[in-house]
């Protein structure tokens, strides 16, 4: 596999391939949710393969992990080795900093003109944005992102004046959840048939993007607003943290739209566009969307979007293709097959 993206995917459009898929989950019909049954978003406890690192425990973790990537793309992970004492600390700072007033938030907006990198920062409410859609989604959220070049000084933060621990906090969480996409790697390689470290290459220096979202209350009726509209992620894959129940994926194995559990200290996790790409779409990178509470409370929800390296390019890897099933997208790093469109 190559290291860089020297080498040009001319019949790939980025662009016509975000239209594609905004053009298709504007067909999507999700005016009937169910309720979850027990195996439409599975279970993985990771805490005996990353106690022991035995083969018999990789080997385990990795055929659930083959069948819900190519079953439901979506699967929640216990055991995971984050603290519940962690993760609610990092929720109170999100509610801390939604809690600002609009004019402090304001003042880290994303996108500003006279910040010199975009799609970091303040995101305000009924922002068409990330994805985009024609109407508003009824969320805000700051965002944080790194990669190869970028690094947390590089982001825009609140003033600790106004919230003293946020960045602290913020940056020991995005540390703890790059940790663990990484030791989740070498799953990924076992649940595909390639050597252990076969992705360890392109995770050395990740891009990725931590949300930290803010879902307010909505009356019951709230019509087609959505918290985040329909989409797929483009990402490898995406750790996912909630509060509260509002989550809602689309079932391959029903064909109809479920609502995602809120598991205790669990994570839920779900394959995106590129990592579907990396495997000539054997993984899946399925359909979901985002609802904001009916009732008095807000909600909360911390996505971090993990991906390899923008500029390291990805062939097929090769279990997942044949004389039969060639290739179905050329070699292509994360920076090219995204162009300037920001999809997650």
């Amino acid at each position: 596999m190559t290291t860089s993206d020297t080498q040009q995917s001319t019949d790939f459009d980025p662009h016509a391939k975000e239209q594609a898929l905004r053009n298709e989950s504007e067909q999507w019909d999700t005016s009937a949710p169910e309720e979850a049954l027990a195996d439409d978003i599975p279970l993985i406890d990771l805490g005996e393969y990353f106690a022991e690192g035995s083969e018999g425990e990789l080997n385990r973790v990795a055929e659930q992990l083959r069948v819900a990537c190519e079953e439901t793309g979506f699967f929640s992970i216990v055991g995971h080795g984050i603290s519940s004492t962690d993760l609610e600390e990092t929720f109170d700072q999100v509610r801390q900093f939604h809690a600002l007033p609009i004019d402090v938030k304001n003042q880290i907006l994303m996108d500003r003109a006279d910040w010199p990198v975009g799609g970091m920062g303040y995101l305000p409410l009924n922002n068409r944005k990330l994805p985009a859609r024609q109407t508003g989604n009824v969320n805000e959220a700051f965002i944080v992102k790194c990669d190869d070049q970028l690094g947390m000084n590089d982001n825009q933060w609140p003033d600790s004046e106004h919230v003293p621990d946020f960045r602290p906090l913020v940056e020991r969480y995005a540390l703890q959840m790059e940790q663990l996409g990484k030791r989740m790697l070498p799953i990924y390689a076992k649940a595909l048939s390639a050597p252990i470290d076969f992705f360890h290459d392109a995770f050395v220096n990740p891009l990725y993007r931590l949300r930290m979202t803010h879902y307010p209350s909505v009356a019951a009726d709230a019509g087609s607003a959505f918290g985040i509209a329909p989409h797929v992620d483009t990402s490898f894959f995406t750790i996912l943290a909630q509060d509260q129940p509002g989550l809602t994926v689309f079932s391959e194995r029903r064909k109809v739209w479920v609502k995602a559990p809120v598991v205790n200290n669990a994570f839920i996790v779900n394959t995106g566009e590129l990592l579907k790409q990396w495997t000539n779409d054997k993984f899946l990178s399925t359909r979901h969307f985002a609802n904001n509470n009916t009732g008095s409370q807000s909600r909360y929800s911390i996505p971090f979007f993990f991906n390899a390296n923008p500029h390291y390019v990805m062939s097929c890897v090769p279990s997942c293709a044949d004389d039969n099933n060639p290739p179905k997208y050329p070699p292509i790093s994360y920076a090219q097959s995204q162009g300037v469109v920001q999809g997650e």
